[in-house]
């Protein structure tokens, strides 16, 4: 008896599940083809950072490894004590988005009030360092980023590029609290995409950040309510070389 595979192991089909059209076609690991990281969060967290991620934290603000998740292995646990106030990890990595070429990221992400938080992951010029939300807001020169804002817990879609503007665009799919999802941007080489498992929610070809150097961030912030909390399973990035 043999048995083999339909096709080769350094592509990805669209998915095993419905939907997440976005993968389809895209690297399982690094090859010639495709720039694969996946971060699962297993490594030991220390000073609110996990192993090769550089921390951003507001006072009263942690982030340790959530050992009740449960389900999910390896989980990221964001907490705070103070209304608008938060943390975010990122990459001292240097990635470009390139016209022509796909890309996209993934996490998976649960917060507990949905339309009281910022969740936000994605790429940023990490030009400002002074709080989490410097990395997705126009503080930061270069930024595409997908997630919510607090107020409302329907997804937005950020773009800019050489601070021209940022481009908020609000989509048609919300989270939900306390609620794992699977958050996704898509880049097809000119216009970028947010997805929330596996279904469009919105996309923008506004001042998309193209031919910049960028860095993989994750953040989280409180709103109004003080005790709000977020969770990260994983990040995956995969560009198309």
């Amino acid at each position: 008896m043999s048995s083999g595979f339909k096709g080769p192991i350094v592509h990805s089909n669209r998915s095993n599940q419905e939907g997440y059209a976005y993968r389809n076609g895209f690297g399982m690991m690094s090859s010639a083809e495709f720039l694969v990281k996946h971060e699962d969060f297993t490594d030991t967290i220390t000073t609110n950072a996990p192993t090769g991620w550089t921390a951003i934290i507001d006072a009263g603000a942690t982030i340790v490894a959530d050992t009740t998740a449960g389900s999910a292995t390896g989980v990221l646990y964001f907490d705070s004590d103070g209304a608008t106030e938060g943390a975010a990890i990122y990459l001292p990595e240097v990635l470009q988005l390139v016209s022509g070429k796909r890309m996209f990221m993934e996490m998976r992400f649960k917060t507990e009030i949905a339309d009281d938080s910022d969740v936000q992951f994605g790429l940023s010029s990490v030009t400002a360092t002074t709080n989490p939300e410097d990395l997705w807001t126009t503080t930061s020169v270069d930024v595409l980023a997908f997630g919510t804002l607090d107020g409302s817990a329907a997804t937005v879609l950020l773009a800019d590029l050489a601070n021209a503007g940022t481009a908020v665009v609000t989509g048609t799919v919300s989270l939900v609290s306390a609620t794992w999802h699977t958050l996704a941007i898509y880049f097809d080489g000119t216009r970028a995409y947010g997805y929330v498992d596996g279904n469009l929610s919105v996309s923008t070809a506004t001042t998309v950040p193209v031919g910049v150097t960028l860095a993989p961030f994750i953040g989280f912030r409180n709103g109004s309510a003080a005790t709000t909390e977020g969770q990260c399973d994983y990040i995956r990035i995969v560009m198309e070389r």
